[in-house]
């Protein structure tokens, strides 16, 4: 090899390696720009069932949830309650998903889904997935009435509602409500449910913060509740 060949396949080398660096600086910067997925994606298989939260909406612990609704969440609705909870707030609390007359701050969301006993299909409909959570069907509101003095909940505004027709063997409801929690301060909820045509499975998810926080983060919580996604199994 010659004194010329050596020092051009040297210098073709240190190219090489500068040409390396370029490129990884380049991507570096390309990846810095996207950034990461800025979703979490929540995904419950044997069910069909799909969500996206944002990245800062940490999950609650189930051992937390198990504690406050007291049952242990299921792998899936063929073991039990399948149960998923989510928080907004910088410091998350199962307190915030679940009623509380202080309304939380931050968006706070439930997603569930619930095997239904064969004796009680026949019962379900729409309106049993409004009043999933609280009484947000006529019906449900004039038993409230009647109760007088005795509820915890006043003040319902209706901010919306909507029969949702997916097809492909499953129906249901958005509605976004309004109310008061043992006299407290005016909270949002914003509820997607599902049931299948049998009746034989209902799907939830329910977003909630109190009024100003939902008039600040509506897009948000909007975009979260639309997302949730229930398929029927072929």
């Amino acid at each position: 090899m010659t004194v010329l060949s050596g020092w051009w396949r040297g210098r073709r080398g240190r190219r090489a390696r500068v040409h390396a660096v370029l490129v990884t600086a380049v991507l570096a910067l390309a990846l810095a720009a996207c950034g990461g997925p800025s979703f979490t994606y929540v995904t419950n298989s044997a069910d069909r069932t799909y969500l996206k939260v944002p990245n800062d909406w940490r999950q609650i612990d189930p051992k937390e949830i198990e504690e406050q609704v007291g049952v242990e969440p299921a792998e899936d609705s063929s073991h039990g309650l399948w149960l998923e909870a989510y928080d907004a707030d910088a410091t998350p609390s199962v307190t915030h998903v679940f009623d509380s007359p202080v309304g939380t701050p931050a968006p706070a969301l439930l997603v569930a889904v619930q095997a239904v006993p064969e004796e009680s299909r026949g019962q379900l409909g729409l309106d049993s997935l409004r009043d999933f959570f609280h009484p947000v069907s006529s019906a449900a509101r004039q038993q409230l009435m009647a109760m007088g003095g005795q509820s915890p909940y006043t003040g319902f505004t209706e901010v919306s509602d909507e029969v949702l027709t997916p097809g492909h063997g499953i129906r249901g409801v958005h509605t976004v409500y309004s109310y008061r929690i043992n006299g407290g301060d005016a909270q949002v909820f914003d509820l997607t449910g599902y049931l299948n045509d049998d009746a034989s499975k209902v799907s939830i998810a329910l977003a909630r913060c109190s009024l100003e926080c939902f008039e600040k983060r509506r897009q948000e919580i909007e975009s979260v509740v639309s997302s949730f996604t229930v398929r029927e199994a072929a």
